[in-house]
């Protein structure tokens, strides 16, 4: 998990130390330390000075305990890069509110930046003032930045007059409740482990907090109290009064008592999310009551009048769900959960027990319901669902978007019956060109979608390669474009009163803030034209504050999306590839291919580290959208489930062989890099295709289904995508028969590892659920076991997961990576 360990400088003389230092910054100032890297094959590349120095150093020095040695070998320059790209700041989240006067809106921005040392990001805050004069003006004045230490949940209230900060607790508290006004601090709260556990505010049960219509109420999500305990064993009992006797006594202790499901990967042991509400009346902290039993409850929201709690409900065990399965399945990515919407009256009387009222559910006709909303007038509420999904298996597919009368759905909180929602957009299936909308596809949306005039909503969808800001109208469910088909990717960060805030991003960019102000006569429909977009640049946050060697790189690369015929059936649906390269250096270069995860996710043409990072050591990159991917129309998803280890690997050699027609790729001299699903793609790719790549690079990959089935937290995955739809329907269980397990044989790279000829090169973490690391290591030994076997290496991250994402597990595996191919490409 640690980085490499670096020299000791009682290695070497203190002078000698010190010019290695200043070779070193050099060679990063310069900005071309990947000239060293894509040296012809076969060639030795030269040794770095300071290695040589150090060499010579050590060979002087009196014999000595030996020294491990240091891996990876002669990387020091393109670690010095690799540290200075780490140090960019990524923009993470938004917030606007009205402004004092009402000229404008005051901006909220949350960045983060890697501490590579802590292995942990370090966020911050950073607020401005925005009207129109500084549209005009092209420039904001931020607030010195503020760090978020120990904060683990952040909410700004709709006004922006008062804050919810959530920090770690310690102790018998398990957080710290804190409410803010403008200028102090109104309450600090210690919430007992007894009342509730930690905080979720994992971006699916938990988003922030939803704060009532006037500002006296904060729903939030946090981990239920456990159900039960063990008694104390050997501690004295209690009286009558519940009191142990005062007085010396022997130290009790309590067991681990009766183990229970959790939700799987990045779930870990933590207790099922609930509802509680503070009210900042009487600072008092309840549980929610009434809500469905042996189910999860997050995503709250209140009622246009604050007499409702509105929330999504996952049952733990649901026929729609997991009808062979007794388990409770995986939920991170996983979008196939049945959840519905729900409501529960406010105040509450008491327990439902106790005669109080029980939620009812608004969306019985949905096997899926998520990210409530209201209109600003109150009157219509809206939600996505991922009913395709639902009926489907997949874990991604496309969402449609409806909304509910809320005056009718209230009815049922009086014993009424709520009525079936309205589909405002339905599912996209096969685009007739490139530039038509493909459908939606996102998992949430903003916490204020609606302009003012209540008829349009924004969000952020993926749109091909791309990621774009769509306005649509609720009445007639038109979609229009509201960024610029620009070959970037954009994202919506914030809106209030018709100021809208968004983010473009390139691979060459990690981002650029960009503010649009609609007028009031556009704000109800408003025409391509209203969506004047200004940019913003935020001082010491754009190009010229980066280290000189990251903007010289940056200002190198250059994108092209190619789109790529497939050569298998169907070949009516899309297929793209993005192709990042550099603009000094045109033609063929050294070229690493990545096909993405999932497998219905899909790469977006912005800024993703450790790729740019690639482009600046030499190589152009080719990010693969594979049929199966999002964003391309619900024919292209559902043509992949039956045909994985076949159609993907195909569309993935095809990709490659339009960079090489595009002259983009040098086809003799090609590597793959692949995680979960990307990395049984490569290796597929190294064993299908064992003559078209040098070396491959692994990252928590699926290397054989029949395996997977029996250990991952998704088992479902394993049937639906290996069987396809239909059979998995009839097949999918706990207990797979002999031909399910010749099937995920069949399709898993497991069943070529006998051709696989290539240099292997496995990053694993040891804490991963979704593809437990078992899995790779039977492929390892597999191949490990035969007398040809290819040079492989493994490393293990023992505290990450599937995502393999905290900071220093991040810098050690794409140094590594960069290692790996500047040996065999």
């Amino acid at each position: 998990m640690l980085a490499a360990a670096r020299a000791s400088p009682t290695a070497l003389p203190l002078v000698t130390f010190s010019a290695c230092r200043a070779t070193l910054r050099s060679a990063l100032l310069s900005g071309h330390p990947h000239r060293q890297l894509a040296s012809p094959r076969g060639r030795t590349p030269p040794q770095p000075l300071a290695l040589a120095m150090a060499s010579a150093a050590s060979a002087a020095a009196p014999a000595g305990p030996a020294k491990p040695r240091e891996e990876p070998p002669g990387m020091q320059s393109e670690a010095a890069l690799l540290e200075a790209f780490a140090s960019l700041p990524a923009l993470g989240k938004g917030w606007a509110a009205p402004a004092a006067g009402g000229h404008g809106v005051r901006v909220t921005l949350q960045l983060s930046q890697r501490n590579l040392p802590a292995n942990s990001q370090r966020k911050y805050l950073t607020t401005f003032h925005l009207n129109e004069a500084v549209l005009e003006a092209g420039e904001v004045e931020p607030s010195p930045p503020l760090e978020q230490s120990g904060v683990l949940l952040y909410a700004p209230s709709p006004s922006g007059r008062r804050t919810l900060v959530v920090r770690a607790g310690s102790g018998e508290s398990s957080v710290v409740l804190e409410v803010w006004d403008r200028c102090r601090l109104l309450k600090e709260l210690h919430v007992p482990k007894a009342l509730h556990g930690a905080v979720y505010n994992d971006g699916w049960f938990g988003m922030g907090a939803a704060w009532s219509p006037d500002e006296t109420r904060i729903a939030y999500v946090a981990e239920a109290p456990a159900p039960a305990r063990t008694p104390e064993w050997s501690a004295p009992a209690a009286g009558p009064d519940g009191k142990k006797p005062e007085g010396a006594a022997p130290k009790g202790w309590r067991g681990q008592g009766e183990w229970s499901e959790d939700w799987g990967e990045l779930n870990t042991g933590k207790k099922p999310p609930t509802l509680f509400v503070l009210d900042t009346e009487d600072w008092a902290v309840q549980q929610v009551q009434g809500l469905p039993e042996d189910a999860s409850c997050g995503q709250p929201v209140w009622s246009p009048q604050g007499d409702a709690l509105l929330f999504v409900c996952w049952e733990h065990q649901s026929e729609l769900a997991s009808a062979h399965f007794p388990q409770r399945l995986g939920v991170v990515f996983c979008f196939n959960r049945p959840c519905s919407l729900q409501a529960v009256p406010w105040p509450q009387a008491g327990p439902a027990a106790d005669g109080g009222a029980r939620a009812v559910c608004l969306t019985r006709s949905l096997g899926s319901a998520f990210s409530p909303r209201f209109s600003p007038d109150g009157t219509s509420l809206v939600f996505l669902s991922q009913q395709n999904a639902i009926s489907t298996g997949v874990h991604s597919a496309t969402v449609t978007l409806h909304s509910l009368q809320w005056g009718d759905a209230a009815a049922a909180l009086a014993g009424g019956m709520a009525p079936p929602p309205r589909t405002v957009m339905d599912t996209v299936w096969n685009p007739a060109t490139a530039a038509d909308f493909p459908g939606l596809y996102c998992a949430a949306l903003p916490e204020q979608p609606f302009l003012p005039g209540g008829h349009t909503l924004l969000l952020t969808t993926q749109w091909r390669s791309l990621a774009a800001v769509v306005a649509v109208d609720v009445r007639s469910g038109q979609v229009t474009r509201a960024t610029p088909a620009n070959g970037a990717s954009w994202s919506l960060l914030a809106m209030s009163n018709g100021w809208v805030l968004a983010s473009e991003s390139r691979p060459s960019q990690p981002f650029a803030l960009f503010a649009a102000h609609i007028p009031a006569s556009e704000q109800d429909a408003p025409a391509a034209a209203a969506w004047g977009w200004s940019a913003l640049p935020l001082p010491d946050a754009e190009p010229a504050a980066y280290p000189a060697a990251v903007r010289e790189a940056l200002a190198d690369v250059a994108t092209t999306v190619l789109r790529v015929a497939p050569t298998t059936p169907p070949t009516n649906v899309g297929c793209e590839a993005v192709v990042l390269h550099s603009r000094s250096a045109p033609g063929p270069r050294p070229t690493i291919i990545t096909p993405h995860g999932g497998p219905h996710t899909a790469y977006s043409a912005q800024f993703f580290m450790p790729l740019t990072y690639l482009v600046s050591l030499g190589y152009n990159v080719v990010l693969l959208n594979y049929r199966g991917s999002t964003g391309f129309g619900e024919a292209s998803i559902q043509s992949l489930p039956g045909n994985i280890g076949t159609n993907d690997v195909a569309d993935c050699v095809a990709s490659l062989q339009a960079a090489v027609d595009a002259g983009l790729a040098d086809p003799e001299r090609v590597g793959v890099i692949g995680g979960s699903h990307g990395g049984f793609l490569t290796g597929h790719l190294a064993g299908q295709h064992p003559d078209r790549f040098k070396c491959a690079i692994l990252r928590n990959p699926v290397c054989d289904i029949s395996l997977m089935i029996h250990v991952s937290d998704i088992p479902d995955w394993c049937y639906a995508e290996a069987w396809g739809v239909e059979e998995a329907r009839k097949r999918a269980g706990a207990r797979p028969s002999h031909e399910d397990l010749q099937r995920f044989w069949d399709v898993s790279p497991i069943k070529h590892v006998g051709q696989v000829r290539v240099p292997m090169f496995f990053m694993l973490g040891a804490k991963d659920r979704r593809v437990p690391m078992d899995d790779a290591k039977q492929y390892i030994n597999a191949l490990r076991r035969r007398p040809d076997a290819p040079e492989t290496r493994v490393i293990v991250f023992p505290e990450d997961s599937h995502a393999l994402d905290k900071p220093q597990t991040e810098f050690e595996q794409w140094l590594n990576a960069a290692w790996w191919v500047k040996r065999f490409v």
